[in-house]
């Protein structure tokens, strides 16, 4: 998840499973398992991303731009080898906010990450893939 915040979903998945909770470090995230620090830009790019954040057209340029939000997610993700650990060993892999979706579908693209693991996006969609593990 690339932000801090709770479903009622994803707490009835904490009482039937194991968590862990990936994430980056914030204030109030004292729910994540392990952190993952995506690059903030700085300078111009920093420049440019709030510039851009004030209109819709802006806003729009950046996500298809390498200073999206759900790209440095992913670019940190990608070289942490503790992540692809937790991975390896998980039976669901959720991404709760629009910012982990990418994430987590590259994630399940890695073919040394395995394929003994789900990828879903949501807490309902983490527990009903859970049910119908078999």
């Amino acid at each position: 998840m690339s932000s801090d915040h709770e479903t009622p979903a994803l707490a009835d998945l904490a009482a039937r499973a194991e968590v862990v909770r990936v994430g980056p470090a914030s204030k109030g995230a004292h729910s994540v398992t392990h952190v993952l620090t995506p690059a903030a830009p700085r300078g111009l790019s920093q420049r440019i991303e709030r510039l851009a954040w004030r209109s819709a057209v802006g806003r729009n340029a950046i996500r298809i731009s390498p200073l999206d939000r759900s790209r440095r997610l992913w670019r940190a993700a990608k070289r942490d080898r503790v992540l692809h650990a937790l991975v390896r060993d998980a039976d669901v892999v959720v991404a709760l906010d629009r910012d982990a979706i990418l994430t987590v579908w590259k994630l399940s693209r890695m073919r040394d990450l395995g394929d003994s693991w789900d990828a879903v996006y949501g807490g309902s969609a983490a527990l009903f893939a859970l049910t119908n593990r078999g």
